[in-house]
C-alpha cells in the first residue's frame, strides 16, 4: 500500500527524528503458542524520545509510534516531528517507536526463512509484539497500566498500515491502548470493501489536478509502448538491461511488468503529492508526459521515478538504482526470495530486498489489497485483479493461500460501529489513492473522521510539524486531532 516515493521529493520532505536504536531483548517469538513465556525470544528495535515526557507522578502519557512494513535505520529515528516534538510537548509525553517483526534489524529468526518460520509473520503476531513492548516501557519508567496514580495512557499513532495497526490495537487491546491515531488507514481494502478500479481513479485524478490533461498524454506515450512488435524492439525503445529477470520470457510479460513499474511509480508520486504544488514529484513528472507523450518519456520516467520501497510509514527515498550502465534494469525492482516478480501481492508496490519479500508475504495472507486498472477511469493499461492470480502467485512465491477476510470476521473492522470500539481518530488524504479504503465518517461520537481535500498519504503525520507549506485543511485537521486528544487524555 503503500507504493514508491519520487525523485523530485527531497528526503527534507518527510520529517524524522535521528535517533541510537535501542533494543528489547524480551519480546516473544510465537505470541500463540500453548507456552509463549518459556519458548524463544528474539530482540526488536526500537526509539525513544523522553525529552518532553513528565513521568507517571502527573500521568503522563506514552505516545507510540507503530513502526511498519519496512526496516526504521537511526538515521530515521522516529517517524513524525509532529508527533515527537509538537504533539508530545503538549501533553508531555514519552515517545517510543518499535520496529515490525520481520522488517529491518527486527527478524526473530534469521533468513532465508522456511514457510513454518514465515507464518511468524502476521498482523496478530504483530499486535501482540506491540502490546508486550508496550507493558515493557511502562515498567521501565514506573507507569501503572490501570488507571489511577502513575497512570500512564497509551495513544497509538500509525500511518497507512501502521495507521490499520494503530486502529486495531485500540480494538484488540484496550486495556492495553487508551486511545488511538489512524492515518491513511486501508481499512476497507483490508475488509474487501473497495471496487478494485478505485485505487487507480484516484491517482490518475490526482495527476489531473497536477497538470490537466496529463491522464491523456500518458495514455498515448503508454498506447505506443504496448503498440510494440515483439520483445526485441520493446527492450530497445526503453532501453531495458538485458539480461531481463529470467521469468519474463514473452512480450506479453514484459508489458505487464514494465507497466506495474509504472503504475507503482505515479502510487508514489500521488501518496507524496503534499503541498499539491506545480513544484511537486507529480506535477513535474505530469508536465514531462503533457510536453512529450512518447516512449523517450516513459523511458526517461522509468530511470527518474523508481524508488527503493522502504516499505514503512514515511515513505523513505532511496533509488532503487534501476539505471546501470545507460539502460534500465527491471531486476532492480525485484523482491528477495524465490520466485520473485515485479507483480506481486501489492499492486502499488512490494518494495525490493528483504523488507519487499516481507511484505510480499503479508499481501499473500491477511492483507489482500484489491487494486486493478482499467484505462477508463485511470490512465493504464488495462488489467484486471482476480483472485485466482493472486493465489497463483501466492502459492508458487510461498506456498500460501490468501485469506482477504479472515481478519475482518476474526477483528471485526468491516463493521466497526458495532464492534464496541471507541476513541479511535481516522484521517485521510483525499487526493491519496490509499483514501479509497479510509474510513471517511464518523462512525460514532468516538470513531471520528477527519478528511483533508489537500492532503495525501499520512500528511498530517509525515510532513515536518506545521509551517508555511501546509494546506489549511491539513492545518485545520491536526489542530482538531489534538483537541479530540486532549479530551480523552483527561483523566
Amino acid at each position: 500500500m503503500l507504493g514508491a516515493l519520487c525523485a523530485a521529493v527531497s528526503a527534507s520532505a518527510v520529517g524524522t527524528i535521528p535517533l541510537p536504536p535501542r533494543y528489547f531483548e524480551g519480546q516473544l517469538l510465537d505470541h500463540f503458542s500453548p507456552e509463549p513465556s518459556t519458548g524463544p525470544h528474539w530482540k526488536q528495535r526500537y526509539y525513544e524520545l523522553d525529552t518532553h515526557f513528565g513521568g507517571p507522578e502527573t500521568n503522563s502519557p506514552i505516545f507510540v509510534i507503530v513502526g511498519g512494513e519496512g526496516g526504521i535505520a537511526p538515521s530515521t529515528g522516529l517517524f513524525y516531528p509532529w508527533v515527537a516534538e509538537v504533539l508530545a510537548a503538549r501533553f508531555n509525553a514519552l515517545v517510543v517507536e518499535p520496529e515490525h517483526r520481520f522488517y529491518g534489524e527486527s527478524l526473530p529468526v534469521p533468513p532465508p526463512w522456511t514457510p513454518e518460520q514465515h507464518g511468524l509473520l502476521t498482523p496478530q503476531q504483530a499486535l501482540a509484539d506491540l502490546a508486550v513492548f508496550v507493558e515493557d516501557r511502562r515498567q521501565a519508567h514506573n507507569c501503572s497500566s490501570r488507571p489511577g496514580p502513575r497512570y500512564c495512557p497509551v495513544v497509538t499513532f500509525g500511518g497507512s498500515y501502521p495507521g490499520f495497526l494503530s486502529a486495531m490495537m485500540r480494538v484488540r487491546y484496550p486495556a492495553v491502548v487508551h486511545a488511538a491515531y489512524s492515518a491513511s488507514a486501508p481499512v476497507k481494502f483490508y475488509a474487501s470493501q473497495v471496487e478494485q478500479g478505485a485505487y487507480y481513479k484516484i491517482v490518475t485524478a490526482s495527476a489531473e489536478r497536477a497538470v490537466p490533461g496529463c491522464p491523456a498524454a500518458v495514455r498515448e506515450a503508454l498506447a505506443m509502448w504496448m503498440a510494440l512488435p515483439d520483445l526485441k524492439s520493446a527492450v530497445a525503445a526503453l532501453g531495458l538491461c538485458e539480461p531481463l529477470p529470467e521469468y519474463i520470457t514473452d512480450l506479453a510479460t514484459l508489458q505487464q511488468e514494465v507497466n506495474m513499474v509504472v503504475m507503482y511509480s505515479f502510487a508514489g508520486l500521488n501518496m507524496e503529492n503534499y503541498p499539491p504544488t506545480n513544484a511537486s514529484g507529480m506535477a513535474v513528472a505530469c508536465q514531462d508526459f503533457v510536453s512529450s507523450p512518447t516512449l523517450a518519456t516513459v523511458s526517461g520516467f522509468l530511470r527518474a521515478n523508481t524508488f527503493q520501497l522502504l516499505r514503512t510509514s514515511p515513505r523513505g527515498s532511496s533509488p532503487r538504482s534501476g539505471a546501470a550502465d545507460g539502460c534500465f534494469n527491471l531486476s532492480s525492482q525485484l523482491p528477495a526470495g524465490p520466485h520473485a516478480t515485479i507483480t506481486s501481492g501489492d499492486w502499488s508496490g512490494v518494495g525490493t530486498g528483504q523488507d519487499g519479500e516481507s511484505w510480499d508475504f503479508e499481501t499473500c495472507t491477511f492483507l489482500v489489497e484489491t487494486i486493478g486498472t482499467n484505462n477508463e477511469t485511470d490512465m493504464f493499461p488495462p488489467r484486471a485483479w482476480t483472485m485466482d492470480w493472486l493465489t497463483q502467485h501466492c502459492a508458487q512465491r510461498f506456498g500460501v493461500t490468501p485469506t482477504p477476510t479472515a481478519l475482518a470476521s476474526l477483528w471485526g473492522f468491516d463493521a466497526l460501529e458495532d464492534s464496541g470500539a471507541s476513541r479511535i481518530i481516522f484521517t485521510n488524504g483525499l487526493n491519496d489513492g490509499w483514501s479509497a479504503g479510509g474510513i471517511q465518517s464518523n462512525l460514532s461520537d468516538t470513531l471520528i473522521a477527519l478528511n483533508m481535500p489537500n492532503g495525501a498519504h499520512h500528511s498530517d503525520l509525515a510532513h515536518d510539524p506545521p509551517g508555511p507549506t501546509d494546506t489549511p485543511d491539513v492545518t485545520q485537521a491536526r489542530a482538531q486531532a489534538a483537541d479530540i486528544l486532549a479530551q480523552w487524555l483527561k483523566l
